[in-house]
C-alpha cells in the first residue's frame, strides 16, 4: 500500500478527516474541498486508487478537532519567539516541517470557535480552523520539498495555551465583535492565502452588501481583489458562488428585519 495512502488511513483512524489534493499542489483534487473530508476507509481508498500520486490534506476545526498554526518562515519564527518571551512557551505538540517552516498542530477547544486567520496573530503567523485545511505528510510541496513529521516534537496534540486561544478565538455561540475601520484595511491590503480565501471573500462580500452595495458592484469588486490578493486567487466562478450565497442570506436578513 502506498505510503500516502496508508498515512490517510491512519489519520483518519485518528478521527481526523482527510480528502485528496492535486499532485505537488495544495489544491483540492474533490469537487467542495475540505468539504468533502472524512474518515470513511472506504472512500479514502477509492480516492488514492483513482489517483495514487495525490497530495495528502487534513481539514481543520471541529471536523478533525484539530486547528494548525503555520509558521512560516525565519522571520514569522522570530515573531513568534517575541510572543512566547512576552506570554510563554508553546507546549510541546505534533509539528510538520513545510517547504518554508513547520506547522504546530493543536487539540481543538471545546468552549471557543477557531476560524481560519492570516497574520492576527503575528506576521507570517497563520491558523488554519474551521473551514481550512493543511497538507500533511508525505505530500509534497508545489517547490518539490516533502512534507515530513518532525522527529523533534512530541507524540501527542497538545492542548492550546490560553493566551494563544486568546488572540485567534471567537465565542462558542460564533457571535463576532465589529472589526474596527484598521482591522478592515489590513484585510483589503493583506489579502487572503490558501485555506482562508473563501472566508476573507465572505466576509468582505458580508461587509459590503449590508451597507446596500449593489450586487454586482460587490462582486465586480471582489473579482478584482481576489485576482490581486489572494494567493493563488480563486476561479471567477468560485468568487460568484460566495457572493452569491452572502447575497442571498443579506437579503433574507433584510426580509426578516
Amino acid at each position: 500500500m502506498d505510503v500516502t495512502l496508508r498515512t490517510a488511513l491512519a489519520l483518519a483512524k485518528k478521527g481526523m478527516a482527510v480528502f485528496p489534493c492535486r499532485p505537488r499542489q495544495k489544491e483540492p483534487a474533490t469537487a467542495h474541498g475540505c468539504k468533502d473530508a472524512t474518515v470513511d476507509a472506504d472512500i479514502i481508498q477509492g480516492w488514492w486508487r483513482e489517483r495514487s500520486d495525490a497530495n495528502l490534506a487534513v481539514a481543520t476545526g471541529a471536523a478533525s478537532n484539530v486547528f494548525v498554526l503555520d509558521i512560516d518562515g525565519l522571520d514569522a519564527e522570530a515573531e513568534l519567539t517575541k510572543l512566547e518571551t512576552e506570554h510563554g512557551s508553546l507546549p510541546p505538540s505534533v509539528e510538520s516541517l513545510t517547504a518554508r517552516g513547520r506547522h504546530v498542530w493543536f487539540r481543538y477547544p471545546t468552549d471557543v470557535l477557531v476560524p481560519n486567520s492570516a497574520g492576527k496573530i503575528a506576521p507570517g503567523c497563520d491558523i488554519r480552523g474551521n473551514g481550512g485545511y493543511v497538507l500533511a505528510p508525505p505530500s509534497i510541496h508545489p517547490s518539490g520539498r516533502r512534507y515530513e513529521w518532525s522527529v523533534d516534537c512530541a507524540g501527542a496534540l497538545a492542548a492550546a495555551p490560553t493566551w494563544l486561544l486568546d488572540k485567534i478565538s471567537l465565542p462558542a455561540n460564533g457571535a463576532t465583535p465589529p472589526l474596527p475601520p484598521e482591522q478592515w484595511r489590513e484585510l483589503v491590503v493583506g489579502g487572503a492565502a490558501e485555506g482562508t480565501r473563501d472566508n476573507t471573500v465572505a466576509k468582505l462580500a458580508g461587509h459590503l452588501l449590508r451597507r446596500r452595495i449593489d450586487p454586482f458592484v460587490a462582486l465586480e469588486l471582489l473579482q478584482s481583489w481576489n485576482a490581486t490578493r489572494c494567493v493563488p486567487p480563486l476561479s471567477a466562478t468560485d468568487i460568484e458562488r460566495i457572493v452569491a450565497s452572502v447575497a442571498g442570506r443579506e437579503l433574507q436578513r433584510r426580509a426578516d428585519a
